[in-house]
């Protein structure tokens, strides 16, 4: 008799799943990259592909991120299925370098919690912004792991004139919209957290986009502030 058929018999069900689980020594249970991952390229589109009229082609957009999650093969796949999922490019009219897709897997606000998918297409930004007190909750705090492919955050701090390891969009430099200079680079399985509540911060993708997931507390939009003022959801 194996183990996982002895907990069952001992435990029952759900509950031996559970202990299983949490039988796996932590390690062995960081994200693990599938034998095609970060094989072929990510196609890059020009802004066209998701305008139509000038308006934010949110179908295109969603297309895209389904294109992403095949390159990586994620589990998720079907998530753009999920009525939660949303796709946006903050109204700055420049998707293919600042936008993303998300989905709000919870936000509690009465328990404090929060939990977050990001999905980045190649040299996609989040737009540089913080988090403040509101809705008379604390200042959000946020903690990042990713699952495929890689990005860079950046901490609040540097100058625009530092050797920078990634390009930082032309329209946010432009606009004066980034504050935030000192990079540092997650890859797969890769960790931090956000460096000082309240700070100034954003997140970028390397080259064949990313998914990240997030954790942190209650998730207030009337909280969060872009560095951009034309920025928003």
């Amino acid at each position: 008799m194996n183990r996982r058929n002895w907990l069952q018999n001992i435990l029952g069900g759900s509950v031996a799943a559970a202990a299983f689980a949490y039988a796996i020594p932590a390690e062995a249970q960081l994200p693990v990259r599938r034998r095609n991952e970060g094989k072929g390229t990510m196609k890059r589109y020009d802004n066209a592909h998701f305008y139509k009229d000038g308006k934010f082609n949110t179908e295109a957009a969603i297309a895209a991120y389904d294109e992403l999650f095949r390159h990586f093969h994620y589990s998720l796949a079907n998530v753009t299925k999920d009525k939660r999922f949303w796709a946006v490019d903050f109204g700055l009219g420049d998707f293919v370098n600042v936008g993303m897709g998300g989905i709000f897997w919870v936000n509690d606000k009465e328990h404090g919690y929060f939990g977050h998918e990001i999905y980045l297409l190649p040299g996609q930004m989040i737009p540089e912004h913080s988090h403040v007190p509101a809705e008379d909750k604390a200042a959000k705090h946020e903690y990042w792991q990713v699952r495929h492919g890689n990005v860079w955050t950046f901490a609040q701090g540097g100058s625009k004139n530092d050797k920078l390891p990634i390009a930082l969009p032309k329209s946010q430099l432009d606009a004066n919209a980034i504050t935030a200079f000192i990079p540092h680079e997650l890859k797969v399985g890769g960790e931090a957290p956000l460096r000082a509540l309240g700070e100034w911060h954003f997140m970028i993708a390397g080259p064949e986009g990313a998914i990240v997931t997030e954790f942190g507390s209650f998730h207030s939009n009337q909280g969060l502030k872009f560095q951009n003022t034309k920025a928003k959801l």
